[in-house]
């Protein structure tokens, strides 16, 4: 099954703030869609070669047709949806159909969202250009059982889980099958990462930040260093992981306004 990742959707409480934040951090100008139903709720971030999309939380007791997450989650396109509807069907699985963007929106064992389009109707899908001021590498799930998600993800959605490499030095990081797995877009452990809560990850680290709870979405930028200074000239806590759980890759992480866990990397050669 060919896939991509089409969309990151990030839950925010104060959209301006929001706005403002991801401006700076990314610098790139913001583009605001209206439409009937959600004319101050959502907002695209351009700039990269997906999209990102800030969308503002509501009470669902009052909004019962809008399906919500308080997690990052992803939009994800396939070159054969039909297919993946049929094996849905034939389980009883429960999904909700989005009639406003022609997707579907169902959730794994680990409750996370996850948004399906069609690859070829897909007008959003972007190609990764040198010119991109960023590019997605990944994004995080946070799952409770690893591996019943990960089968989740492979019996249903046809995708095939791949191996998780580690750096020369490897960080105080659980890598097993049970703890970490991959399904990945390409050798640089870009996709989809899921893992397990590890509550002494960010002490045994050393880190300000805890990236294994919650998930998170992780953007690949040309600077890291820059980056870092960026962060730091406004007193945004950073914390700096170097290479440490993936080869060659310097990881930074740092929360956004609505308290999301945001990772920023570079690839290092």
């Amino acid at each position: 099954m060919k896939w991509e990742v089409s969309k990151i959707s990030i839950p925010v409480f104060d959209l301006k703030a929001s706005i403002n934040f991801y401006n700076f951090i990314l610098g790139n100008d913001i583009e605001t869609k209206v439409n009937d139903t959600r004319s101050l709720d959502e907002y695209f971030i351009s700039g990269g070669d997906i999209e990102l999309r800030l969308y503002k939380l509501k009470n669902e007791l009052s909004h019962s047709h809008i399906i919500q997450s308080r997690r990052t989650f992803p939009t994800l396109a396939f070159n054969d949806l039909d297919l993946i509807v049929k094996c849905l069907e034939k389980d009883d699985i429960n999904y909700s159909f989005n009639k406003l963007n022609k997707s579907i929106i169902l959730q794994e064992p680990g409750l996370n969202y996850i948004e399906l389009i069609n690859l070829e109707n897909s007008k959003k899908l972007l190609k990764r250009k040198e010119n991109n001021t960023w590019n997605f590498h990944h994004v995080n799930l946070e799952c409770y059982d690893v591996r019943s998600s990960v089968n989740f993800f492979s019996q249903y959605l046809k995708m095939k889980e791949g191996t998780w490499k580690a750096p020369i030095e490897l960080g105080k990081v659980n890598i097993n099958s049970n703890q970490l797995a991959i399904f990945n877009i390409d050798d640089n452990h870009s996709g989809i990462h899921i893992n397990k809560a590890d509550f002494t990850f960010s002490w045994r680290n050393n880190f300000i930040h805890n990236p294994t709870i919650g998930g998170h979405p992780a953007l690949n930028v040309k600077d890291i260093k820059l980056f870092i200074n960026r962060l730091k000239s406004s007193n945004i806590a950073v914390t700096d992981a170097k290479i440490y759980a993936m080869p060659n890759i310097h990881q930074v992480y740092f929360f956004d306004p609505s308290a999301n866990i945001i990772e920023v990397n570079q690839n290092i050669k």
